[in-house]
């Protein structure tokens, strides 16, 4: 936690600087009570005769009076500059954390974008999402209260147990610290109870999140399948469940809190009787006495709050794990160090015995060989399963395999940069997910810079312009979350033309035709003729319709290539290819299969190579 405050180490200085100024404005305003004390008892202890009025000794020029007024007029000004120093600190201490937590928020967030998908696999966004929100927020309480308290509890004691002793009153000071290791047996015990109480807390939370965040993603499955009364039985639960660790928190509390607080009292009660026998002695005077209770009441007070400090460490630290788990975690595609940009070249790819997968021993892919040449269009074809979209991952650097390597134009993507691995790929994904922005900038999402008429063309080939222009505001007009405003083939042709105008080497098209209507998916395909053109495109393809127009089709069951060639070829072979030509075009045959092909074709080619 503390390697946060490196960014921020100004804003500490300066809190540190003013805390400490106030707490000795602080003791030197409650020490002046001290000779005012004394000067109030001498003055009233005068021999009976003339009794001057309260304005007569105050404004006498010279005696009890005077030395009364100027420490009162001392103290006055204590007042007024602890007064400003405590304004002072409150402002230094937030403007100290919530600067720690802009850094701590934006590494949380820098971390969560860079960190491996194998992480994400393993996490929930509801879990993830907490993490970033409450878990950064009990560091930040820890950082902004708990620090700054034991720095005040430790000058405090220490500034009054100093006064103490140079005032001659060393037996009283160390009485002052004689609960101190009572406290301690009790607070150490607190500390073991809360810390699993607290991860319980955290792992109800991110259930009871993950539960509303599914159920608000996926309202339309609700409702279409009148589940309401079920999915609020399971938050119930879920929420129940956090309140009973909440309350197991407020049970744990209330034991040990007025523990805290009866040793505080029965130590305050036995100083003071104490304190009375010095008094009786002669060994205090009434301002001693005075200033004695206050030190003790500032002492036993801030040795209490211990316990909360202790209390919010034990949260923090079980929040602040679950941070650097994020922080912490390692990227599952390295960078080396001597990492250079991805040569320039036109695409071509190369797997070389490429082995992977996602768990020890349950492999997704395994021994995968091929090559693909620079502007020739690839098919993936294979059941659900079979490694397909894994396969393509693995372009862009998504994941890294287990063995083998995957080489774009000659150099292994190990040795390339990230940052150009992914800017050499382009993605259209099966499952598109669109931003709560215009539609401008959701095409324009990887080229901020891109000008209009670029993300006009990109729309154009990706055949969106036409509802595009329907719309209100047209390209500005805003859609809904997710792109909840528009219909799944509006939602992929946005998505289309983002990776048409990300212009990479290699485009990657994952099942993107699946969610359009025939007629569209021609338009598009007319459209994608043209940026096709050299450049390396593999089509992830369900419909043999659209994997027959690949110069290579690939068949992958069970991480495996089983069969490679053109749709020709494999019309000729018995395999996995033919039988769903078959089965997708009601023929008996390969030959009607690949006549219904063929009509297909005719329909959408145009001029040119064909898709």
């Amino acid at each position: 936690m503390f390697s946060f405050m490196a960014p921020v180490k100004f804003h500490v200085i300066v809190t540190l600087i003013v805390l400490l100024a106030s707490i000795a404005a602080d003791i030197w305003t409650n020490r002046l009570l001290s000779p005012a004390m004394d000067l109030v008892q001498k003055i009233s202890a005068n021999p009976a005769g003339h009794v001057p009025s309260v304005w007569d000794w105050l404004m006498a020029p010279s005696g009890d009076g005077a030395a009364l007024r100027t420490v009162l007029l001392w103290l006055a000004g204590a007042k007024i500059l602890l007064s400003i120093l405590s304004w002072a600190k409150q402002v230094t201490k937030t403007w100290q954390s919530m600067s720690m937590v802009y850094f701590m928020r934006a590494a949380v967030y820098d971390r969560l974008q860079r960190v491996g998908f194998s992480f994400h696999d393993q996490h929930s966004t509801g879990q993830l999402i907490n993490r970033a929100l409450s878990d950064l927020q009990a560091v930040r309480h820890f950082v902004m209260e708990g620090l700054h308290l034991t720095v005040e509890i430790a000058v405090y004691i220490l500034g009054y147990f100093a006064l103490l002793l140079y005032q001659g009153n060393g037996t009283i000071a160390l009485a002052a610290l004689a609960p101190l290791p009572f406290w301690i047996i009790a607070i150490r015990r607190f500390a073991v109870l809360s810390q699993p109480m607290y991860v319980r807390q955290l792992e109800a939370s991110d259930e009871m999140s993950r539960q509303l965040i599914e159920n608000i993603a996926g309202v339309h499955v609700v409702r279409a399948f009148a589940t309401e009364k079920q999915e609020y039985g399971k938050f119930r639960i879920a929420c129940e469940d956090l309140l009973n660790r909440l309350l197991e928190g407020v049970a744990l509390r209330s034991f040990y809190n007025p523990l805290i607080r009866g040793i505080a009292v029965a130590a305050h009660v036995g100083i003071y009787a104490l304190a009375a026998v010095f008094v009786q002695r002669r060994l205090l005077t009434l301002g001693d006495l005075f200033f004695f209770g206050i030190a003790m009441n500032q002492i036993l007070g801030k040795i209490q709050q211990i316990n909360a400090i202790s209390d919010a460490y034990q949260h923090a630290v079980v929040s602040s794990g679950r941070l650097f788990e994020i922080l912490d975690s390692p990227d599952t595609t390295p960078q080396l160090k001597e990492s250079e940009p991805l040569r320039p070249g036109g695409g071509g790819v190369r797997f070389s015995h490429v082995t992977f997968s996602y768990e020890p021993g349950k492999m997704v892919l395994e021994d995968i060989s091929f090559s693909a040449p620079a502007g020739s269009v690839i098919a993936l074809v294979g059941p659900t399963g079979s490694g397909k979209t894994t396969l393509a991952n693995l372009l862009a650097r998504f994941y890294d395999p287990d063995l083998g390597k995957v080489e774009i134009d000659g150099q292994d993507l190990r040795d390339a940069t990230v940052q150009s691995v992914r800017e050499a790929v382009g993605y259209v994904f099966q499952e598109t997910y669109l931003f709560s922005d215009t539609i401008a900038r959701n095409i324009a999402y990887g080229d901020h810079d891109a000008p209009r008429e670029k993300i006009r063309e990109a729309a154009r080939i990706a055949s969106a312009e036409e509802f595009i222009e329907r719309l209100p505001k047209k390209y500005d007009n805003m859609i809904g979350e997710y792109g909840a405003s528009l219909s799944g083939g509006q939602k992929q042709r946005l998505s289309i033309a983002r990776a048409v105008l990300h212009n990479p080497r290699i485009l990657v098209m994952d099942d993107a035709l699946a969610a359009v209507d025939p007629e569209t998916e021609s338009h598009i395909r007319a459209g994608l003729e043209r940026i096709m053109h050299g450049r390396t495109v593999f089509l992830i393809a369900s419909r043999i319709s659209t994997a027959r127009r690949a110069n290579k089709i690939l068949v992958l069951e069970n991480g495996r290539i089983t069969q490679t060639g053109t749709h020709d070829e494999l019309m000729e072979q018995s395999g996995y290819y033919r039988d769903v030509a078959s089965c997708q075009f009601g023929g008996e045959g390969a030959g009607q299969a690949a006549s219904h092909i063929d009509r297909m074709s005719r329909m959408t080619k145009k001029s040119g190579r064909v898709m």
